[in-house]
């Protein structure tokens, strides 16, 4: 495993010169500037070259091709290297690698190198090289950098420029000291909590009696281009499907044997424990607490006591590393229905009870035998896929038909006539086969007799292309044909318009009336209330982002209206305001451990600046062109 930092030396001293950077950063601001650096370079394997490093082609297309990803699900197609450039997708991905290619750069200047343990610490935590246990696999290892065209020694090397440049960036923010008046000011500012009534009208409660046919009519003319008839579209897609695949290998016992070994430890399951708890923050309360217990119900005690519910005081299974430190032993020494006296940790004065507790418990090897033996045959049928799609390309390409590529490589081909975006066809049936959202959404974003991109589906456990064969527009309906859609519309509109009403009428009241409950029971709506929140932690109730920021604009008693949904219009109150700085220690160390990080941001930017003026940056025009 990772045979490059086996091969490499073991003497590599981690050096870090924290003054010299500082000396650079504080030149390099009086530098601060934007300047667009742009050349043109005849290596035709190289994107970018920026100081001594190179940005290849393939780390360029690799990143290019994450970042817009989530844009090819969405459209069902790949945007094409002109139109990239249009949406800004190129400009992101360059400017992302040049950025990172100056702070090696700037890294290898002031000298600093990372040992090969560090490395391979980095390569053996990232999560993209884990498996579905979390192990580290080095088959999923190997396979991955080889797609996004690393050898494993690049790997290696560009894994150690990045850890160093990962700890000059930690130094610059390490060494930020926010100055306690600023971070007093911004913490008054973002942790002042607010706390809400307010009631919820539903348009769809309203009562707006018959709509004049005039009115209905009015309303067709006046938003005609909206009632349309549904787009229909033929299409043929060539499907892949892991599990068809998986159906035709075999597993050796010696082969579920070897993941049950590389699996064995992650398959115990820890000793846990059911636990109730009282957490309060004074200790004379909690033995108080203690002390009701001896006679009183868990349950009834932390109630009466100290105002909590059922829900507040269980705290389910636990295993030793979720509870805090300070009170571990002693739980985990509770007898089943044993009560702990007050324990104190840094969250407060602790009081558990053992419900019911699990011994520690190995997974055996019959017990997951069935289901590695599946997973095993379920990763050679996504290798099947993996290895028939370079065929499928290739036969694409010296224009093979669909039909003909079905019979050769032995995939299965789905035909639709006529089925719109949701997979139904002309009398309302459904097409099963068409039922993969990415499957009709790729057919509906592309051009006639145009093959699509190869997309995932079904979780990912398979591969599929479609070509559209017909298209068949919408047209516009008649006044009889849309009627009964064109009366709905209406009827929602007209339901919000008199809901509005109603929420602006309780608005007017309030300022004479001042009795928020009162104006509620008169309009028979539920006032509904909302503990103190803040503006950079709002409230679990799904208020709506406008209506917060509405509330911290407001003064006490005022009212505020805002919609949420299409149906719901929100009349909120604003009850208590509480301006006090947080005495919570840990929540404002929070909050300015966040204002450092955006300040850290702003920093790196700047930097970044002073380093392309430092820097000598060329970019191959030609060779990105030529990605498509």
């Amino acid at each position: 495993m990772l045979t490059t930092l086996r091969n490499t030396s073991k003497n590599v001293i981690l050096k870090f010169v924290l003054g010299t950077l500082l000396s650079v950063l504080i030149i390099s601001f009086a530098m601060w500037g934007t300047e667009d650096l742009v050349g043109i370079t005849k290596k035709q394997n190289t994107v970018a070259s920026v100081g001594k490093l190179d940005v290849s082609a393939q780390e360029f297309y690799s990143l290019y091709s994450r970042q817009t990803e989530e844009i090819r699900k969405l459209l069902g197609a790949s945007l094409d290297i002109k139109k990239s450039r249009e949406f800004g997708y190129v400009d992101r991905a360059l400017s992302s690698l040049i950025n990172r290619a100056l702070f090696n750069n700037e890294a290898l200047e002031l000298g600093l190198s990372v040992s090969d343990r560090n490395v391979k610490d980095k390569i053996l935590r990232d999560d993209a090289f884990k498996d579905d246990l979390g192990q580290f696999s080095e088959l999923l290892f190997r396979q991955l950098i080889s797609e996004s065209g690393y050898t494993e020694a690049s790997y290696v090397e560009g894994t150690r420029q990045d850890l160093a440049r990962e700890q000059m960036v930690e130094t610059i923010r390490s060494s930020l000291i926010i100055p306690k008046v600023v971070e007093n000011k911004l913490g008054e500012y973002n942790l002042q909590e607010r706390a809400v009534d307010y009631v919820i009208i539903d348009s769809r409660k309203e009562k707006i009696g018959k709509i004049k046919e005039e009115d209905i009519k009015k309303y067709f003319e006046d938003n005609k281009k909206t009632f349309l008839s549904d787009e229909f579209r033929s299409a043929q897609t060539l499907l892949l499907d892991a599990k068809k695949y998986a159906k035709k290998s075999t597993v050796t016992e010696d082969e579920i044997q070897l993941l049950y070994d590389e699996r064995k430890e992650s398959l115990i399951e820890p000793e846990q424990r059911y636990l109730k708890q009282i957490l309060v923050q004074d200790e004379k309360k909690a033995n108080l607490i203690f002390d009701n217990l001896k006679k009183g119900d868990f349950t009834k005690v932390a109630k009466t006591n100290a105002n909590l519910t059922e829900a507040d005081i269980d705290l389910g299974w636990n295993t030793k590393n979720e509870l805090p430190d300070e009170i571990v032993d002693a739980v985990f020494k509770l007898k089943k229905n044993q009560i702990s006296k007050p324990i104190e940790s840094t969250f407060g004065w602790h009081i558990v009870k053992l419900i019911e507790k699990k011994d520690r418990k190995e997974v055996t090897y019959d017990e997951v035998k069935n289901s590695f033996k599946n997973e095993i045959l379920l990763d050679k049928g996504k290798e099947a896929v993996f290895d028939l799609q370079d065929e499928l390309e290739d036969l694409l390409s010296s224009g093979s038909t669909f039909e003909e590529i079905s019979q050769t490589l032995d995939v299965t081909l789905i035909k639709a006539e006529m089925i719109n975006r949701s997979g139904y066809n002309e009398n309302g049936e459904i097409n099963s086969e068409f039922q993969d959202e990415r499957i009709l959404r790729t057919i509906f974003n592309q051009s006639l007799n145009e093959e699509g991109n190869i997309i995932n589906i079904d979780k990912d456990e398979g591969l599929a292309i479609s070509i559209v064969t017909d298209i068949v527009e919408p047209k516009q309906l008649t006044f009889e044909e849309s009627l009964k859609d064109v009366k709905s519309e209406l009827s929602k509109k007209l339901k919000k318009q008199k809901a509005m009403k109603k929420a602006n009428e309780i608005q007017r009241t309030i300022i004479t009336d001042k009795d928020f409950r009162n104006m509620a029971k008169k309009n028979n709506l539920e006032i509904k209330g909302v503990k103190p929140f803040t503006r950079i932690l709002p409230d679990s109730s799904d208020l709506p982002i406008p209506l917060i920021s509405k509330i911290f604009e407001s003064k006490l008693n005022d009212l505020n209206i805002e919609t949420r949904g299409p149906n719901e219009i929100i009349v909120a109150q604003t009850v208590e305001i509480i301006d006090s700085l947080v005495k919570d220690k840990k929540e404002l160390n929070d909050f300015s451990s966040r204002i450092k990080d955006d300040i850290t941001i702003d920093l790196l930017a700047q930097f970044s600046e002073a380093l392309r003026k430092k820097y000598k940056i060329t970019i191959n025009d030609d060779v990105i062109d030529q990605l498509n």
